[in-house]
């Protein structure tokens, strides 16, 4: 079989980016409905576009060898105002979740957030260096320790119960919970709220700098 031209992989590779932001944009709507087990597949969309091992190569390299220096838009880290004794920042987690009605499922909040709260960085920053959350206990969490723990370790890609430490504990945090009418809800999922949000800033990247997908 012949092999495919420039022209040809360009659009193979155009195709199966619209079929990636296709299946993340549904697996947003459904966390927004409450159905917080789509993370796992939203962990498994961005571990594809972005996450490169050295035996693949993600999908977003294929389109541009720059892809780490795309422009992506996110929270910006609040300055720490610390009271007397304390020198960092101690809890930092910018996802919004509501309870749906009736059922009272704890669900993703979908709505940008304002615009200085936001900032600008590149998608290699973004991915590994810049924390998405700094948790008691546990501190900086980055989008890649979150979303490969959802994908290969908690069933996005792969199911493996050989789990960090610090993972361990992001799994086992319970630092908000919900209540309605006095009954408890179950505690929020930090890590599946922020697969959520860490795949709508994805995608927000994805329409602008790609726009003809």
């Amino acid at each position: 079989m012949a092999k495919m031209t420039a022209v040809e992989r360009k659009a193979f590779y155009m195709k199966a980016l619209d079929e990636q932001k296709h299946l993340l944009e549904q697996r947003i709507r459904d966390m927004k409905e409450g159905d917080l087990i789509a993370a796992l597949q939203v962990a498994s969309v961005v571990r594809t576009l972005v996450h490169e091992t050295g035996a693949s190569k993600p999908l977003l390299k294929n389109l541009t060898t720059n892809y780490l220096q795309l422009p992506i838009t996110l929270p910006k880290i609040p300055k720490a105002t610390n009271p007397p004794g304390m020198s960092s920042i101690t809890f930092f987690h910018p996802v919004s979740a509501k309870l749906t009605a009736p059922e009272g499922k704890i669900a993703l909040m979908t709505e940008p957030p304002p615009q200085e709260t936001q900032e600008e960085s590149a998608i290699g920053a973004w991915w590994s260096a810049i924390p998405c959350a700094i948790l008691p206990a546990i501190g900086p969490v980055t989008r890649k320790e979150m979303i490969l723990g959802l994908s290969n370790k908690e069933g996005g890609t792969h199911v493996d119960a050989d789990i960090s430490e610090k993972y361990q504990a992001l799994l086992a945090s319970k630092f908000f919970s919900f209540g309605i009418a006095g009954k408890s809800v179950e505690p929020l999922n930090l890590s599946r709220l922020g697969a959520g949000r860490i795949g709508l800033e994805l995608l927000d990247s994805i329409k602008k700098n790609f726009p003809m997908t």
